[in-house]
């Protein structure tokens, strides 16, 4: 009778395959224990060899994991809970974290566990977003989501590797057209001739809540929200300020708003107001005293600026919206505009008056946004190009 082979420590045979048998240590009931466990079978001993060989490696790099069987939608709702709770996140972050979530799970289905999902098929995942015509930026924002869900598997030991971490989001190149009409480069505002025309306008077709308020916002660069959440007590005559500590979120109607903190840390902020912003919002809050003498008001938490449905309650986006493109309408200006587009104007005018960008992102709010900075650079181009011509007067002076 033939002699059996020896096999290499750890090699076992099965009906002529190949497996490595190795140890983990796991945690039960707060006690380490130590766990038999077997790779997949492989046709040849060298495989086996291998396994064994990577195997020991992640050990000693202190990578090795003894990957879980949880499924994507378990691990997505588990997730979810504790990143709300660990991060605190603004409610417009999270919604768009939901999203995220619900386009991975319906691409691999909810089903799949999450250690199945290899870089390969998260690539794939990525790529079809784009052959399903989702917008670049849908795109960028899908995969930030996975990438951080992944990552605090990793984290908490639940995977080995994170599938997302090196995945290319599927480039979008601009079509010649784009690049001769500069769509997709720079945001529309308005220059100063045509927001006087447009105040002009608003004088004589709106009413005085909209024009206090579209005012403000152009005198001011504040984001929407913030504008909208304002209560008198965040005006300051003495100092001539806007504190600005929240903003104002709606999901389903104006009666279920959210007030939440600001974008981030540096839009909390004090904001310097002039003459013309003072004599404003003055006379919008007289507006609004009067107002809640003269109808049966709900509520009053004391914003500046109330829906004129629900008086009490804050001014929603959705009318603020509509309100702009028919005054727009009016003016014979844009109506690809929007109120935001005011942040932007704002932006645009203390550029073209000298402003120091540095100052004009502290006043925003936001030190590193790129469309602040696209806005400024373009506005600024003609003083950078007469810069040679300076140099060259001192020199020759």
């Amino acid at each position: 009778m033939a002699k059996k082979k020896k096999l290499p420590p750890g090699v076992r045979e099965r009906d002529g395959r190949f497996t490595f048998r190795y140890s983990v240590d796991i945690t039960v009931n707060g006690v380490k224990k130590r766990k038999q466990k077997e790779s997949k079978s492989f046709s040849t001993i060298q495989e086996a060899i291998d396994f064994g060989i990577m195997f020991k490696a992640k050990r000693l790099d202190g990578k090795l994991v003894d990957e879980k069987t949880i499924t994507l939608g378990t691990w997505n709702e588990r997730w979810l809970e504790d990143y709300e709770i660990e991060r605190e996140p603004h409610h417009n972050t999270l919604r768009s974290r939901k999203a995220g979530l619900v386009a991975i799970e319906k691409y691999f289905s909810k089903t799949i566990k999450l250690k199945d999902i290899l870089p390969d098929d998260y690539q794939r995942y990525l790529n079809s977003l784009k052959k399903d015509n989702r917008k670049q930026n849908t795109i960028k924002s899908y995969h930030n989501t996975a990438r951080t869900m992944f990552a605090d598997a990793v984290r908490k030991k639940l995977i080995s590797e994170n599938p997302a971490a090196h995945a290319i989001v599927p480039a979008f190149k601009q079509t010649l057209e784009e690049i001769e009409s500069g769509i997709g480069e720079l945001p529309k505002y308005l220059e100063k001739e045509q927001l006087k025309h447009f105040f002009q306008i608003l004088r004589f077709v709106g009413i005085p809540q909209d024009y206090n308020f579209f005012l403000v916002l152009a005198y001011t660069g504040l984001r929407i929200g913030e504008l909208s959440a304002l209560k008198k007590t965040d005006f300051s005559e003495a100092e001539r300020t806007l504190s600005i500590t929240k903003t104002l979120t709606v999901s389903q109607g104006i009666s279920n708003y959210l007030l939440g903190p600001p974008k981030n840390k540096t839009s909390i902020r004090k904001v310097s107001l002039g003459d013309t912003v003072i004599k404003v919002i003055k006379s919008q809050i007289r507006l609004r005293d009067q107002l809640a003498k003269d109808r049966d008001v709900q509520t009053d938490e004391g914003f500046i600026f109330w829906s004129l449905r629900k008086p009490g309650y804050p001014v929603c986006y959705s009318y603020l919206a509509k309100k702009f493109k028919f005054l727009l309408d009016k003016a014979e200006l844009p109506l690809s505009l929007t109120p935001h587009s005011l942040r932007h104007t704002h932006v645009s005018l203390l550029a073209e008056a000298g402003v120091d960008l540095a100052v004009i992102q502290e006043r925003l709010g936001h030190k590193n946004d790129n469309i602040t900075r696209l806005v400024y650079l373009h506005v600024t181009e003609g003083q950078r190009k007469i810069v040679p011509d300076k140099f060259e007067y001192i020199m020759n002076s």
